[in-house]
């Protein structure tokens, strides 16, 4: 009987060796879990570039954060009435800041009845801005629509408000040869990569989004100036 006991107690500390065995292994797998959050948590902060001040939306996408630069996209169309408007704003903001502000302009169109009559005005200004005319093209085109009363969808009215600009019959020729037809639709499709349901919106930094979306709570180009300087200015102190 008493050998009985002996064998009965083997397999007790066979299972209390067991149980060791799990404990520590439970023990590593935590540690290894903890050290693998921790790192993440570190690349994170690095690429967490954002403003601790004003109004905008987080993007799910890689920023383009480079110190003492701020890189700005905005998408606009040149039928769009808050884009006019911020037309005649952003060379204050282009001003205060120089160099340390990079905008790039993104004429766009949605791929609706109502817009695709205007996506001539897309390739206009692509051609105008590679003859180093698309600041001056710009302009033009927003006041062939809100000043003059013109129709953008006319090659016509395309045609002379480049001419407006000191454009020449090369522009003219390919405009009508539809020359930048793929830069256009290059526009419109990084409009739809970033769900682009308001003109202007403008991208900042790579994944920082501005626009005029009534979560936004901006309603007129002035708030939009006043959020993108406190953005920038944010940015700039980093």
């Amino acid at each position: 009987m008493a050998k009985k006991k002996q064998k009965q107690k083997l397999p007790e500390k066979k299972s209390n060796t067991n149980l060791i065995y799990a404990v520590l292994a439970l023990i590593v797998i935590a540690a290894i879990i903890f050290a693998m959050s921790s790192g993440n948590n570190e690349s994170v902060k690095k690429d967490e570039h954002v403003p601790s001040d004003g109004t905008f939306v987080k993007l799910n996408k890689p920023g383009t954060y480079e110190p003492g630069k701020v890189k700005i996209t905005e998408f606009l169309k040149f039928n769009c009435g808050h884009c006019y408007s911020l037309n005649q704003e952003m060379p204050n903001l282009e001003k205060k800041y120089g160099d340390k502000v990079e905008i790039t302009y993104i004429p766009m169109i949605w791929r609706i009845p109502t817009d695709t009559p205007f996506r001539k005005s897309i390739e206009a200004y692509i051609l105008a801005e590679e003859r180093g005319k698309g600041e001056e093209m710009k302009s033009a085109l927003f006041k062939a629509v809100f000043v003059e009363g013109k129709d953008l969808s006319s090659l016509i009215v395309l045609e002379d408000t480049g001419r407006s600009v000191g454009l020449d019959d090369d522009f003219v020729t390919a405009l009508k040869n539809g020359d930048a037809s793929g830069r256009a639709e290059a526009n419109i499709r990084l409009g739809e990569e970033y769900q682009v349901s308001y003109t202007p919106t403008f991208i900042i930094n790579g994944n920082l989004m501005v626009d005029f979306s009534p979560g936004m709570g901006i309603l007129n180009a002035n708030q939009m100036i006043n959020n993108l300087d406190t953005i920038i200015g944010s940015l700039l102190s980093q």
